[in-house]
């Protein structure tokens, strides 16, 4: 068996019949590949609607049910029975362009590969059932070396844009770990292996921006004081590697750290916390080895100005409030609409 395509369900009965659809239609011939969906204990209608896939498609889709215990561990359950020679994760909410990877799969999973990157487009369709019906998953290779030295120089943060060769998965005992954003110290683990790495610049995946029960659209109070529980132990993590001067994967480990604080302090102005509850998560994030964002990182003067008035935000509870406002009001209302409807279907 070529592939398996490993797909976590939970609370997403809108998107979910785009996402297999999708699936149906990369080109592959029965036997060649399998869908494992993992239903997270979802809450809706997903079940049903997994159920129905299954009885229609009993060759392709195998459904595994589980207690609610996180996308990492949903992963975990189908990365176990896993029998393709490449694996790879699907978001239930996003989709594949149409023999997306059939494509990847005859132009670039050659013997010696361990890993391929390829390219994803962000799309803006709030759940409805359209596609990119003309899209095509052509491309070439941009990079091909070592996995170590290219994590360092590029961010490749997502395992969805990405097929991991199993054996290699195995051989190195890598799997997903409980944590706020789970790609990142997985991929860590991944390409600290120095695997051999393709980078290509097929577009076949569609990153879907409209589904606001997505993990990193949820700023409620509780959720963002749970992450904080899951986010802190990577931070820990990272600057173990970041005071090791043998560790090659210093820059990465940097800009996971950076990464992370940028999405938190998000998740925090997002939350709109009270005094006590922004000085508790503030005082312990600043226990850590490095609570900044790194503002060097960012490329634009725009992205510099956020940065630091998120840092500024962490250390203010007035000016945290501020920028919580500057951002609900004039990226929420105004500046994201303009976006979404740049990324509308024609």
């Amino acid at each position: 068996m070529k592939l398996s395509v490993i797909v976590p369900v939970y609370n997403v009965e809108k998107y979910l019949p785009r996402c297999l659809e999708s699936l149906l239609r990369h080109g592959m011939e029965a036997g060649e590949w399998e869908v494992i969906c993992v239903n997270d204990g979802s809450p809706d209608n997903s079940s049903a609607i997994l159920a129905e896939y299954e009885a229609k498609h009993p060759d392709v889709f195998k459904i595994i049910t589980q207690d609610n215990q996180g996308i990492g561990e949903a992963r975990n359950a189908g990365m176990k029975i896993a029998r393709g020679e490449w694996i790879t994760f699907v978001d239930s909410d996003d989709y594949i362009v149409d023999d997306g990877y059939k494509y990847i799969l005859e132009h670039f999973c050659e013997e010696g590969v361990d890993v391929v990157n390829y390219n994803c487009v962000l799309t803006y369709t709030d759940g409805t059932s359209l596609y990119d019906a003309d899209a095509k998953p052509y491309g070439e290779i941009s990079f091909e070396g070592d996995g170590a030295e290219a994590y360092n120089n590029r961010s490749l943060p997502y395992v969805w844009s990405k097929l991991y060769r199993r054996s290699f998965l195995e051989k190195n005992e890598i799997f997903f770990k409980s944590a706020f954003m789970e790609d990142e110290p997985f991929n860590f683990e991944v390409f600290r292996q120095s695997p051999h790495l393709r980078i290509v610049t097929s577009n076949i995946y569609r990153y879907e921006q409209g589904n606001v029960n997505s993990l990193l659209t949820n700023a409620e109070k509780e959720t963002v004081k749970d992450q904080l529980k899951l986010f802190l132990p990577i931070i820990e993590k990272m600057n173990h590697y970041l005071q090791d001067d043998r560790c090659k994967m210093i820059p990465a480990a940097r800009r996971i750290v950076n990464s992370y604080l940028q999405t938190y302090y998000n998740k925090m102005l997002k939350a709109h916390l009270p005094r006590r509850e922004w000085k508790e998560y503030s005082l312990l994030l600043k226990k850590h080895f490095i609570y900044k964002i790194d503002i060097t990182a960012e490329s634009s003067r725009m992205g510099k100005a956020i940065a630091c008035m998120k840092n500024a935000s962490i250390m203010s509870y007035p000016v945290y409030l501020m920028v919580e406002f500057l951002l609900r009001v004039f990226f929420t209302k105004i500046i994201r609409p303009h976006i979404i409807a740049s990324y509308k279907h024609v």
